[in-house]
């Protein structure tokens, strides 16, 4: 007997029809825009992560305690922008994703020049509640307009890209973030970056195309309640719930400045640069493979990625306890190199999945949802249940942080369990898939 899922036909929603002949892309435009959104992906990441630099001194400029400081890097950035990656997400599934995209680099990039600006706390936060909520136009739109410039068989190469460029962004927020801090400060460090970042919105929303959607959806799929769009509904809700506890153990990283200043003196030049090449250029690395590796295994399987992912989450959690507890700051730095290149292999097998999982008419959706509950959960409440549980443990001394990141790591352990449970589940109710080709297409300029 055929599982029930929910109103939809899961096998119709899992395959990619062949559009009929249209002008394709030239290789190396469709590159060209390939960079061009990892480039964006780098300055969201830059703008997300180059607070953690900044952590200690607005922590004693403003005299704050350390469940402030994971309030206003996680739970106060993420919520709202979740929130509203929701519907803007729905625009990118129908809409112009070009416009969304620059838009949303325009508000967030401002937001992050004005976070430099701030007189208080409350002003602070409220500038990063911007930046969170620029942001949230960004990676849902972003991997639509992939999946019509890639066909399904180069879309987790396609990603791994992407995500490089987002893992880079890791790198050059804290490589940047501790040059910045230490020569110019943290608040001329912002204005810094939020005038890049417009000049290269502009540049972004001047030289790439909005591609024709490569299957748009009938009238029918577009009426359509966006939960009979999302497939077998407790095979996306699994997926919903790895990436958030990934995410809510993966927060763990946005203390590791916090942790090497206090527990080795380190300067914020020698963490930024640890920290650039031991989380964000491994991640990169990562993502590459990643991407290659789900060229190659994915291919003719839906639940391989799944598979991946799950060994993946649980063999990375020994490296990355292990850095929390060595006695020299190169060791823990080589542990966290080893720790990012292996998580970083998931960018490419985890989207595919998505991408695989819903329907094209939701699949800006479907990465937004994944995104709010993500983000909420793991951007936003783990660097504050960090936070919380260091001020409990020993009064934000450094053995009460190493104990409370200890703690939320280990919930990666839940995380390859709901990717071990999902690889079961996409098997049981998704058919076999084709290898039909599919083909690029262009909007007129």
């Amino acid at each position: 007997m055929k599982p029930m899922t929910n109103t939809m036909d899961v096998g119709v929603l899992a395959q990619d029809p062949v559009p009929a002949a249209t002008p394709q892309f030239s290789p190396a435009y469709r590159t060209y825009v390939l960079v061009a959104l990892a480039v964006v992906g780098f300055m969201c990441s830059v703008d997300k992560v180059v607070i953690t630099m900044f952590m200690e001194p607005i922590k004693r400029e403003f005299l704050l305690s350390d469940t402030q400081l994971g309030l206003m890097t996680g739970l106060a950035f993420a919520l709202l922008g979740g929130l509203v990656s929701i519907p803007l997400a729905r625009l990118a599934d129908r809409g112009n994703r070009k416009w969304i995209i620059s838009l949303s680099f325009v508000v967030w990039t401002f937001m992050t020049g004005i976070s430099g600006l701030a007189t208080s706390f409350m002003f602070l936060l409220a500038a990063r509640i911007g930046v969170g909520v620029g942001e949230a136009g960004c990676v849902p739109a972003s991997h639509s307009m992939l999946s019509d410039y890639y066909p399904r068989e180069l879309r987790g190469r396609a990603f791994g890209v992407h995500f490089c460029g987002v893992y880079l962004g890791m790198m050059g927020g804290l490589l940047g973030g501790g040059i910045l801090v230490q020569t110019v400060g943290w608040r001329m460090g912002f204005v810094i970056l939020g005038a890049i970042g417009m000049v290269m919105a502009l540049i972004f929303h001047f030289t790439v195309r909005e591609p024709l959607r490569l299957d748009p959806p009938p009238s029918s799929a577009l009426a359509s309640s966006v939960w009979t769009q999302l497939g077998d509904l407790r095979c996306f809700f699994m997926l919903v719930f790895a990436f958030a506890f990934v995410g809510l153990a993966g927060s763990v990283s946005a203390w590791l400045p916090s942790y090497f200043e206090r527990a080795f003196s380190m300067t914020p030049m020698a963490i930024g640069l640890g920290l650039g090449l031991g989380v964000g250029l491994a991640s990169g690395i990562g993502a590459l493979v990643g991407g290659q590796l789900t060229v190659k295994y994915a291919k003719g399987s839906r639940t391989w990625g799944a598979r991946y992912s799950a060994c993946i989450s649980w063999a990375v959690l020994v490296p990355l306890i292990g850095s929390f507890y060595v006695p020299h700051p190169m060791l823990a730095m080589a542990l966290l190199f080893v720790t990012f290149l292996a998580a970083g292999t998931l960018a490419g097998p985890v989207f595919g999945t998505v991408q695989d999982l819903v329907t094209p008419a939701a699949r800006a959706t479907a990465v937004a949802i994944i995104g709010v509950i993500g983000v909420v959960i793991g951007q936003g409440m783990g660097p504050l249940l960090v936070g919380v549980l260091s001020d409990a443990f020993n009064a934000s001394g450094v053995d009460g942080l190493r104990l409370s990141m200890t703690c939320v790591a280990l919930i990666n352990l839940l995380t390859g369990t709901f990717f071990w449970v999902l690889s079961r589940r996409i098997g049981r109710v998704y058919p076999a898939l084709s290898a039909a080709p599919q083909a690029s297409v262009e909007r007129p300029v």
